[in-house]
């Protein structure tokens, strides 16, 4: 399995990305023509193929386009499941609890048959409650009884959770204390909380795009900025573009420790998006990490 390596501060993440630079170099444009390599694939547990989508190589947009044609899990989501089963996702004793805050994903399909314990959720707006299912779809031909949860008022007890994941929603939610809060509540003492979010590796603070005013509209204070959403076709609103006091704000939610990690293993599809840049480092796939 690919390995995660796991920081608690600026300086010695950046030290440690620079210092895969010339393995980057090395390997050189292994995303090249023809677009598609042999490799290993942790979902999968063996040999596949890794094809990037779309037409233009100089916006491969690895995190989210390089996916093994076999499960067809992108970068970002093999990143999320190798560091579930490296934090505690292969125990198989009684009473290990954990959710992943997606259900209708070939992520948590994977990570099911891995995780049998693992409980599967999607926010289907404030007009539900947590912890109840609903038929929901995005797709009118396909319905299904689905778990609402939101991360601002999850309906598990306090600590009754070993591990929580969610993969690119923080961003989207503009009270981030308290979705922190909520996450190191129903965690377990020594659990773990791990997500994704566009993390601005260079940044030392974040960048607040916009917040709700009285009315409840947004008050834009960046360009408004919209990611691909399963309950919008328009997409879902980005109220943060997160830099490194993002591990500030999970220690002061009542988290022991908070981590950032990245890992480099383009054999395993763990690539960057332009292997000539100087600066490829910056692109690592990259995750964050909370202890309860």
């Amino acid at each position: 399995m690919a390995t995660i390596r796991w920081f608690e501060t600026q300086a010695a993440w950046t030290e440690a990305a620079k210092s895969v630079q010339a393995d980057v170099a090395q390997e050189g444009e292994w995303l090249g023509e023809p677009r598609s390599r042999e490799g290993y694939c942790i979902a999968c547990g063996g040999q596949t193929t890794f094809r990037l989508a779309g037409s233009d190589l100089s916006r491969a947009n690895v995190r989210e386009n390089l996916c093994c044609i076999r499960c067809r899990l992108n970068t970002r989501q093999r990143l999320m499941l190798s560091a579930m089963l490296a934090n505690g996702g292969d125990q198989r004793q009684p009473g290990v609890q954990g959710a992943l805050l997606e259900k209708t994903t070939r992520l948590y399909a994977r990570s099911r048959a891995r995780m049998p314990w693992l409980r599967g959720s999607e926010y289907l707006g404030d007009d539900r409650q947590p912890g109840r299912s609903y038929w929901w779809s995005t797709r009118w031909w396909r319905w299904r009884r689905t778990r609402h949860e939101s991360i601002t008022s999850l309906s598990y007890g306090n600590a009754s959770l070993d591990l929580l994941a969610h993969s690119d929603v923080l961003e989207h939610v503009y009270d981030t204390a308290a979705a922190l809060r909520e996450s190191a509540r129903v965690l377990k003492p020594g659990g773990v909380m791990l997500f994704t979010v566009p993390f601005l590796v260079d940044h030392p603070t974040s960048i607040l795009r916009g917040r709700p005013d009285s009315s409840g509209q947004i008050e834009h204070l960046q360009p408004p900025e919209y990611h691909g959403d399963g309950l919008s076709r328009s997409g879902i609103y980005t109220f943060h573009n997160f830099g490194w006091d993002i591990l500030e704000q999970i220690r002061n939610a009542g988290f022991r420790r908070a981590e950032a990690g990245f890992c480099y293993a383009p054999r395993e599809g763990f690539h960057v998006d332009d292997a000539s840049s100087a600066e490829s480092w910056k692109m690592l796939p990259n995750i964050l990490r909370g202890i309860r």
